[in-house]
């Protein structure tokens, strides 16, 4: 069975056979080969697709230019940190730049928008994205 990321035009191909159930609560956790986890037929989610979705995210809040660049430098250095095999300095970063916007209540303004990816993001660090989590509450 092939699947693909249409999203980035298809380039990328995920092979596999596991359990796809559409419209339930089954979550195939499958990783493929670009580090992300399999989420179903179309959709791969990885550490870049999320700290775009950061990135994203961070342009449109409310935010002085010392918050944003504090923010912006810790998402960076997440990004970069994310493609080595050290996870601690990666989850490092992240509760950094976590944390940096929950002390500007930006966290609670921005909702699903940094709440989601951040989760996702959290448990993919696995143990050392347990900071980031107890940031958002979870």
């Amino acid at each position: 069975m092939e699947f693909r990321d249409l999203r980035t035009g298809g380039g990328q191909v995920n092979i596999g056979s596991g359990n796809t159930n559409v419209g339930g609560d089954h979550v195939d956790r499958r990783v493929d080969n670009r580090g992300g986890v399999f989420a179903g037929r179309d959709l791969v989610l990885t550490p870049a697709s999320d700290t775009q979705s950061l990135a994203d995210a961070l342009a449109t809040l409310r935010l002085t230019e010392a918050e944003r660049a504090e923010a912006l430098t810790a998402l960076e250095a997440f990004r970069a940190a994310a493609g080595t095999p050290d996870r601690g300095k990666a989850g490092e970063h992240l509760r950094r730049f976590t944390a940096v916007l929950r002390d500007t209540g930006a966290l609670a303004s921005a909702g699903a928008a940094l709440v989601d990816p951040l989760t996702r993001l959290g448990r993919w660090l696995g143990p050392v994205g347990a900071s980031v989590l107890a940031l958002l509450g979870g």
